[in-house]
């Protein structure tokens, strides 16, 4: 009792976590909370409720259906648990869950495409389904990588955007950003320092610009010094200037070449990084597809097999009992394995078994009393597909065949009920009927 009441406990502490990052928008990290506080008390419905919110707000439809019904299952209480309002207002939206189901198969769809090299025809899926559901995590996250692939990194950023506004935290989202950011960024920064490098400083009101007295000069001597100054020139341009001009000149080329090179090597790295970054995205999303793919299937074989329970019930209530009955013998045991489901079958059981066998030999009596042989035969052949080995039933089908002198079959009755249920009122009567 102590270790229950801890768990419990520890259970409560987890969820009121998921709770706080639930209310921040932070939905991934609020579901990893809330699945922790139900391994520890599967029985706790506010976490399980609110992870369904969770998935229905990721566009995860099935998912949520799921967690409600579960909880609906444990507690049905409408006034403590909120799951039964949940589970009505979707079913009142019967046009909403098709359109869901449909953008479901869809995105999977899309995933096998991309993932057969008809990225394109998956981009323009994508988009379509986003468009139609925007809060659909999975697609914003998908057709993000894809435009990423294509080096569209605007149109990716919009896509994470998205997936950010649904799920600040979201782990992958968040990543993929970062990438995009850093992709994008490069012309902002160059257009800032080419801005520096060309800025001036402007004349303040204490510069002054001192003018130069003129000086008259003849025309023989401005001959001279233009002479002078064209050879002196060219000296100054050999000697001095043009050895600094291809210094520099081969200076700048090789920091350039080294820039050039640096920053090859830094795109050659980014590319490789982003391409293994892209493959194990591609593997997650392969891994996380199938299990969406088997938990779907599961997810629909839990409904149907919920709603034929629930209809053998109801059925009963209603006083079907033969409709009942051939739906419970129907049913395809091997796929009931959830406890919710065990424990379902098992109150079914406890009503057929019990009510509806004694309902249906009374019924086959009612007829074998009202001459009505072969459908008094009907019933009895149906209790014993309920209750195989039942004494009763097999002792008044052989009266029946012994009524109508079908005394082969009437005697292998006889014989059973004696072999097998030798301490029972209706071995006697067998032996007495049979004539040993």
């Amino acid at each position: 009792m102590k270790v229950k009441t801890s768990f419990r406990k520890i259970a409560n502490a987890y969820y009121n976590v998921g709770l706080q990052r639930a209310q921040l928008q932070d939905l991934t990290g609020a579901a990893g909370y809330l699945k922790e506080a139900l391994h520890y008390d599967k029985f706790c419905t506010d976490a399980r409720n609110l992870l369904g919110l969770i998935f229905y707000q990721m566009g995860e439809t099935a998912d949520a259906l799921v967690q409600w019904i579960i909880s609906y299952n444990f507690d049905p209480d409408p006034v403590n648990n909120r799951a039964d309002y949940f589970l009505e207002e979707i079913q009142r939206k019967t046009a909403v869950i098709e359109n869901d189901s449909e953008l479901v198969k869809r995105f999977n769809q899309a995933l096998f495409i991309a993932q057969n090299g008809g990225e394109d025809f998956a981009v323009i899926e994508l988009r379509d389904i986003t468009r139609k559901k925007p809060n659909f995590v999975k697609a914003q996250l998908l057709l993000a990588v894809l435009y990423m692939q294509d080096s569209e990194y605007v149109k990716a950023g919009r896509a994470l955007l998205e997936v950010l506004n649904i799920d600040h935290n979201n782990p992958q989202a968040s990543v993929l950003m970062e990438e995009v950011k850093k992709l994008t960024g490069r012309a902002d920064i160059e257009n800032a320092r080419l801005k520096n490098a060309f800025s001036h400083r402007e004349l303040e009101d204490g510069d002054v610009i001192i003018p130069k007295q003129e000086r008259h000069v003849g025309p023989d001597k401005i001959a001279v010094y233009i002479v002078a100054g064209i050879i002196l020139g060219l000296l100054s341009f050999y000697i001095l200037i043009l050895p600094t001009i291809r210094k520099e000149y081969t200076n700048t080329l090789n920091d350039s070449i080294a820039r050039n090179s640096a920053e090859l090597s830094s795109i050659n790295a980014q590319y490789s990084s982003l391409s293994e970054d892209y493959q194990k995205l591609n593997e997650a999303y392969q891994d996380v597809s199938q299990k969406l793919n088997a938990y779907e299937e599961e997810n629909a074989a839990f409904t149907r097999m919920y709603e034929a329970l629930n209809g053998i019930v109801i059925d009963l209530n209603e006083g079907n009992v033969e409709e009942a009955v051939n739906s419970y013998l129907a049913i395809d045991r091997s796929l009931i394995t959830t406890e919710p489901l065990l424990s379902q079958l098992h109150d079914v059981d406890r009503l057929v078994l019990n009510d509806a066998f004694n309902s249906i030999v009374s019924t086959g009596t009612s007829n074998w009393n009202a001459g009505k042989l072969d459908t008094a035969e009907y019933y009895y052949q149906l209790a014993l597909q309920i209750k195989p080995s039942d004494p009763e039933a097999m002792y008044l089908l052989a009266r029946l065949f012994q009524s109508q002198d079908r005394i082969t079959e009437a005697n292998a009755l006889f014989d059973r009920i004696v072999g097998e249920h030798p301490e029972s009122v209706y071995a006697q009567r067998s032996v007495d009927a049979r004539g040993y």
